[in-house]
């Protein structure tokens, strides 16, 4: 410090000293100015942050529906082919004694598999119903990437179209005994149909979205439905309409399909032009009976009854 040459070694030091406390004074002063902006600043820093995550979230398709069609071989069923069964074919069928030796020959030639719906034992009235109905299978996936949650609210059916069955021959193993199933059950006769839950319980036969909701999201498992498709005398195509309740409070709804196309339904012809029907109670090689040429026995009477 040259301007302290003309003092003391005392005044020298005290000049020194007073300088070193005002640097850091000074230093100080910055420190508390940057940590104050900074208090001041990191609020609105980290609300903006969280405004543009949220933000980019939202862009996010709300959730995607994978589906697969139940392929699985049912324990009664009903095969529909688009054309007669030639006299060897039929002399084949009648000659056949398992079930399921009948379904791989009758596969074989084209046959398409339609399912009994859901028994409805402890309703009655629903298991009547829809005894004579035919029912399309499909397991639907509920996938979302969202970070924050939403809520599946509703489902309905829309964009449905039915036509009449191409089906000219079916061949009927019907059920030995009912069986429900954890799902839902859409009813192709009613325009505008809502799912109705087809698992045993209290709650069987009552609308799903009532009692239960489908969470997605916020790293949440992917929602699983079996979903039922039911119609009767008429083929369908139909897409299911979904709403939806996000975190922000913002309501939606999207259309599921299968990929780009329609799920579809068959349904067997209520007069096919053949029809054979299972009647376990007769001898083997006589079970397979056929109403196109016997209408009188009680089993193709059933078939009509049911089929309206």
């Amino acid at each position: 410090m040259p301007n302290t040459l003309h003092l003391s070694s005392a005044g020298r030091w005290k000049a020194i000293a007073l300088r070193v406390a005002v640097g850091v004074g000074l230093a100080v002063a910055g420190a508390v100015g940057v940590l104050v902006w900074q208090l001041a600043t990191e609020p609105v820093v980290t609300r903006s942050g969280q405004e543009t995550e949220d933000a980019l979230d939202m862009e996010e398709t709300p959730f995607t529906a994978g589906v697969d069609y139940d392929g699985t071989p049912p324990a009664a069923w009903k095969i529909v082919l688009d054309r007669p069964l030639t006299p060897a074919e039929q002399r084949r069928l009648a000659a056949t004694v398992h079930p399921e030796d009948a379904r791989d020959f009758l596969t074989s030639l084209g046959g398409r598999t339609l399912r009994y719906p859901a028994a409805f034992e402890g309703r009655s009235d629903l298991a009547q119903a829809y005894f004579g109905r035919d029912a399309t299978v499909l397991h639907m996936d509920l996938f979302s990437k969202r970070k924050a949650p939403l809520t599946i609210t509703w489902m309905e059916v829309v964009n449905l179209s039915c036509h009449a069955p191409t089906a000219r021959t079916v061949v009927v193993f019907p059920p030995q005994g009912g069986a429900d199933y954890e799902g839902v059950l859409f009813d192709l006769a009613r325009p505008g149909a809502v799912p109705i839950i087809t698992d045993e319980g209290s709650h069987q036969g009552q609308p799903y979205f009532g009692p239960r909701r489908i969470a997605l999201g916020d790293g949440a498992s992917p929602g699983g439905l079996r979903v039922e498709a039911v119609t009767r005398g008429r083929s369908c195509t139909w897409e299911i309409k979904a709403k939806y309740r996000d975190a922000y409070q913002h309501f939606g709804s999207l259309t599921l399909k299968d990929g780009t196309k329609p799920f579809s339904a068959e349904a067997a012809p209520s007069r096919p032009e053949q029809l054979w029907y299972m009647d376990a109670s007769k001898p083997d090689g006589q079970q397979w009976v056929p109403c196109h040429v016997r209408p009188e026995e009680d089993t193709c009477r059933e078939w009509r009854e049911t089929r309206g």
